[in-house]
């Protein structure tokens, strides 16, 4: 039986597919060209879909010359009756990278249909990173070169300044966008590798310098930190704070940190080394003097740890340049043996401002100072002091709350108010 069945399946399908062809009208083709690129050539591909019946010829022109590499064509039928045709024109990789115009002409049942298409990639610039490359027999560095287009350039390699003795030769990728990636590595010593050393790749491309630099062996962080609140008050000296921490002692005691204002260099000066418990990173803070003048017009400043390209900005936030407002809250009652007063400086938009406090005339105590807190139509900061009730009861002790901020005609001349003992809730202008 299995003989007469295959052949009524035969005729079955020959029927079905004759019934098909039997229904589809004549509809023309419709044309697009794609790029088709793989390690060993490039071509573009000409799609014919969506046609009937199934001949037709088709005639490739590069630049209005004839394509010498025209690929026969190849059909594809699907279930509505249809054709699809492909065909590919090969070019070389000099043709590709120029300013080259692909036209694809197809004629079917006597109608010329033509495609033409310009793939020339504009220039674009690559992007670097540094990855380490280990394996049982060697140690490298590889400089990967991504997404750039046209394909050639130049690379350096440097190992703390010096140029790399063993440097491979480029490799080349390139992709369905036409876009090219390159790969370079340079080979280090195990000894090399295990030492604090700073690898530079360096790629010339269309004229321009496109650099990276790691450090496998340590990290570092920079972070800015806003004036010291004290010497503001004791010294009227803007003191900022650019803490380095790493992982590494000998990179941490090596940093060098450079700021600067208005591009114009500032005087440091270099604290020691600390390991905070509870961490593994040791600190290292340079204390960075800053003109009061400059600090308080919102001058950046910029600090710099020295070939390293790290770099971090501060400057001081002067808000709406009115004066703010202030008052000191005191309690109505007391009933235990310490006192909390409450400064509160508003505007509405505040900048920064800088909250100390006295009692009578000792020295500039620091109170615990809130985040800025937003309100409908201002922003508050408050600064919170704890007394014992002797020296709150005391009428000789004046409780003062001080206050630096940028509107001020004297730097050196807080602004001050000051709440005596046993007086009501006391708002004060000026």
């Amino acid at each position: 039986m299995a003989g007469p069945l295959k052949v009524l399946g035969f005729l079955f399908w020959l029927f079905f597919f004759s019934f098909v062809r039997g229904q589809v009208k004549i509809q023309t083709p419709t044309l697009s060209l794609v790029p088709v690129i793989t390690q060993k050539s490039t071509s573009v591909m000409c799609v014919i879909e969506d046609y009937y019946p199934k001949n037709l010829t088709v005639q490739w022109e590069v630049n209005d010359t004839n394509c010498l590499r025209q690929s026969n064509l190849e059909y594809e039928l699907n279930a509505e009756g249809l054709y699809t045709a492909y065909s590919l024109c090969k070019v070389s990789s000099e043709t590709w990278n120029t300013n080259t115009e692909y036209t694809c002409e197809a004629t079917h049942q006597g109608k010329l249909i033509s495609v033409r298409k310009n793939f020339k990639v504009k220039i674009q610039t690559p992007t670097l990173s540094l990855v380490p490359v280990i394996t049982q027999k060697s140690t490298s560095v590889m400089c990967v070169i991504e997404d750039y287009y046209p394909k050639n350039l130049t690379v350096q390699w440097k190992v703390n300044d010096t140029n790399c003795s063993r440097q491979s030769k480029l490799e080349y990728k390139l992709n369905a966008e036409g876009l090219y990636t390159a790969y370079s590595l340079c080979k280090v010593s195990s000894e090399t590798w295990n030492t604090n050393t700073e690898y530079t790749c360096e790629a010339t491309h269309q004229g321009k310098v496109i650099r990276v630099k790691k450090n496998f062996k340590s990290k570092l962080t920079l972070t800015l930190k806003p004036p010291i609140e004290r010497e503001l008050f004791v010294n009227n000296k803007v003191v900022l704070e650019a803490v380095v921490s790493g992982d590494d002692l000998e990179t941490v005691i090596e940093a060098s940190v450079l700021c600067k204002v208005k591009n114009e260099p500032v005087t440091s000066v270099v604290g020691n080394i600390d390991f905070p418990e509870g961490t593994s990173q040791f600190i290292r803070t340079h204390y960075i003097f800053v003109d009061t003048e400059k600090w308080f017009d919102g001058e950046m400043v910029t600090c710099s740890i020295r070939d390293r390209g790290i770099n971090q900005e501060i400057h001081f936030d002067k808000g709406d340049g009115k004066k703010p407002s202030v008052v000191i809250y005191i309690p109505d009652t007391i009933h235990t043996d310490t006192v909390s007063l409450v400064c509160e400086v508003t505007s509405p938009k505040l900048g920064d401002v800088y909250i100390f406090w006295k009692v009578g005339n000792g020295l500039y105590i620091k109170g615990s100072t809130s985040a800025p807190i937003q309100r409908d139509n201002s922003i508050s900061v408050l600064s919170i002091l704890t007394v014992s009730k002797q020296y709150y009861e005391d009428p000789r002790k004046t409780i003062t709350c001080a206050i630096k901020h940028a509107n001020m005609d004297n730097i050196g001349s807080p602004l001050q108010v000051s709440a005596m003992s046993k007086q009501p809730e006391c708002p004060v202008d000026y």
